[in-house]
């Protein structure tokens, strides 16, 4: 089932992990500049909060898709320039990647964080305006 020899390219941009087959093939269409029918190759995808993959290839009867999720890992994702679109592992490197690794998932505030910070300056700027003597 999964073709030999193998390709695999891994998508540079985080993607939503909702897209089924036709949204993937679309995907490696338009980001990756790549033929998705191409049966030598698979087309690794991960979400933005990198717990979640999914591999698309196809074989000899039609597409497959594994799907992946880790409970308490994230993917370790290595640095990919801004301005490449994919990058080429091996087997062994896709290995590693989907046996996840301990470390802190990538930090984006939430709105919650957004709005605590607001308040915060809110509140300093206030008592800045109240007390002159704070502001120097």
């Amino acid at each position: 089932m999964m073709p030999r020899p193998l390709r695999i390219l891994l998508c540079a941009q985080a993607v939503d992990m909702r897209a089924s087959f036709d949204r993937l093939t679309e995907l490696v269409v338009d980001r990756l500049d790549e033929d998705p029918t191409t049966e030598e190759t698979l087309f690794v995808f991960i979400n933005g909060r990198r717990d979640r993959a999914k591999i698309l290839w196809r074989d000899s009867t039609g597409f497959c898709l594994l799907y992946k999720r880790l409970d308490t890992r994230f993917f370790a994702v290595p640095e990919i320039p801004t301005d490449v679109t994919h990058i080429t592992m091996d087997a062994s490197a896709l290995a590693i990647l989907l046996e996840g690794a301990v470390e802190a998932p990538p930090t984006r505030p939430t709105n919650r964080d957004i709005a605590r910070a607001a308040r915060a300056l809110v509140k300093k700027r206030i008592a800045m305006s109240q007390n002159p003597q704070l502001s120097s």
